[in-house]
């Protein structure tokens, strides 16, 4: 008996060796952060927006925005005002809250457009006021109906990646806090 349980160790410590010095183990890649969002309320928006998760997704790789068809901590609704304008977002955390797409603006500016600057809200951007060019999509109405641009410049881009590189979805949003409106339209 104490010859095979000598053989036993002798195996054991044998298997032990050749794990550990198969070199050090590699860490999983984590993939995408997953923003999912539900178009349940989008209405007349929703190839739009459809169109901007797809801009999203190819232009920042590090989050992949996933549409589910139940309710999601990220929602997208259509509504009207008296005036016919104001898109806006509720921002409750990093790529969580509310985007609403007001009916009037898209008779006015391109839908794609619209639903990509909501969406840069949502993913950390701010408006970025009058006198801002037509290739920051974050200009929104400021750069005036002509504008059709609806791509996120590499600035844009680099702003969500590296937000993204040191936030997880729901964290706060510097400058929005929890629970924010962004006034801006388009």
């Amino acid at each position: 008996m104490t010859r095979a349980l000598k053989l036993l160790s002798t195996m054991v410590l044998a298997c032990a060796t050749s794990v550990a010095v198969g070199g050090p183990a590699r860490a999983a890649d984590p993939g995408p952060e997953v923003v999912p969002i539900d178009l349940l309320l989008a209405g007349s928006y929703t190839d739009a927006v459809r169109e901007a998760i797809t801009i999203w997704n190819r232009s920042v790789p590090s989050i992949r925005i996933v549409e589910q068809n139940t309710p999601a901590a990220l929602r997208v609704k259509e509504y009207k005002t008296a005036n016919g304008t104001q898109s806006h977002v509720f921002l409750n955390g990093l790529g969580q809250g509310w985007v609403y797409l007001e009916v009037g603006d898209a008779q006015l500016y391109k839908p794609s457009r619209i639903a990509v600057h909501e969406l840069g809200h949502i993913l950390s951007l701010p408006d970025l006021g009058p006198g801002s060019p037509c290739e920051k999509v974050m200009s929104g109405a400021w750069a005036g109906s002509e504008c059709v641009n609806d791509q996120p410049d590499a600035e844009e881009i680099a702003e969500v990646t590296d937000f993204f590189a040191t936030h997880d979805v729901g964290d706060p949003v510097p400058g929005w806090g929890f629970a924010a409106q962004a006034g801006s339209p388009r």
